[in-house]
């Protein structure tokens, strides 16, 4: 009887699971804290031909960052955006920074990307860091993010952004 339920709850609690990453509305603002540091494709996105390499390489790029991993972070951007962060710089401007509930909402041809094919990729996330780590004009310890990536190459890697690629708010 008890493997029974058991075996009930898995199904249930599984089915729960696939529901929940498959849902068509933007993910939930978790109470506190950044939620699971997984990266999800709405179902636009996961429709794209691009959509799960989009993923792999925004996870590893997410994971670079709550991970303090330089090395791992250049690897998914483009040289210049590398170049423009030294491994101290880098350090400095993450050391406090953990991000999650990152959602890809859209991933669409960057026309500015010429015969490069480049994407240009939605993405939802939240970041809580220390307060003086923050944006000069948002300094509070948790921010919703909603951003236009650019994506070059195979694998895509990240480019770089100017300003108004992204959104932001205390949340």
């Amino acid at each position: 009887m008890v493997a029974i339920a058991f075996a009930v709850v898995v199904v249930v609690g599984g089915a729960a699971a696939l529901a929940t990453r498959d849902r068509s509305g933007p993910p939930q603002v978790p109470a506190e804290g950044v939620g699971s540091s997984e990266v999800e494709l709405s179902p636009d996105a996961a429709e794209h031909p691009a959509g799960e390499v989009v993923r792999t390489q925004l996870q590893l790029h997410y994971d670079a960052i709550n991970g303090r991993d330089y090395e791992q972070w250049r690897a998914t951007v483009v040289p210049a955006r590398a170049a423009a962060l030294s491994a101290a710089e880098w350090q400095e401007a993450y050391s406090t920074t953990q991000d999650g509930s990152i959602r890809v909402e859209r991933i669409d041809p960057d026309p500015a990307a010429g015969s490069d094919e480049g994407l240009l990729v939605r993405v939802r996330f939240i970041s809580v860091q220390a307060v003086e780590k923050a944006p000069p004009d948002l300094r509070v310890g948790r921010i919703c993010w909603r951003s236009t990536l650019p994506m070059r190459g195979t694998p895509p890697l990240i480019g770089t952004t100017g300003g108004g690629s992204s959104a932001r708010e205390a949340c």
